[in-house]
């Protein structure tokens, strides 16, 4: 194919998934903003219609450091301590994270159950 060519490809708008042929719904892909390295931080918006707005945060070989959500609950079952400049980032896109940048879940017990019959 020469190069000229390429300006006549078809440009993808927009992804449909789906889980049972059935229904489709869109893919939104996060957005990635600058923390404390370039474009080390993606926010995702809630899959499905349901959850919350949070974000995934990777450190400088691209490993992920942990998932917030914007209350500043963890995410994906992640704990972690982010940097003063990822945690200044999140807080500037309005999430809520805690003094000490510390992201952690709390496991609750088994709550009582109505059982009706």
């Amino acid at each position: 194919m020469r190069f000229s060519e390429f300006a006549n490809l078809p440009t993808l708008t927009e992804i449909l998934v789906s889980e049972d042929n059935d229904r489709f719904e869109r893919l939104d892909e996060g957005k990635w903003v600058n923390g404390r390295f370039d474009k080390n931080i993606r926010i995702d918006q809630p899959t499905h219609g349901v959850g919350q707005t949070h974000a995934h945060v990777y450190g400088r070989k691209g490993d992920e450091i942990g998932v917030v959500n914007i209350d500043g609950s963890s995410s994906h079952g992640t704990q972690c301590r982010l940097s003063d400049a990822d945690a200044d980032a999140l807080r500037n896109r309005g999430f809520t994270i805690r003094a000490g940048n510390i992201v952690e879940w709390i496991v609750l017990g088994t709550q009582p159950q109505l059982l009706l019959g």
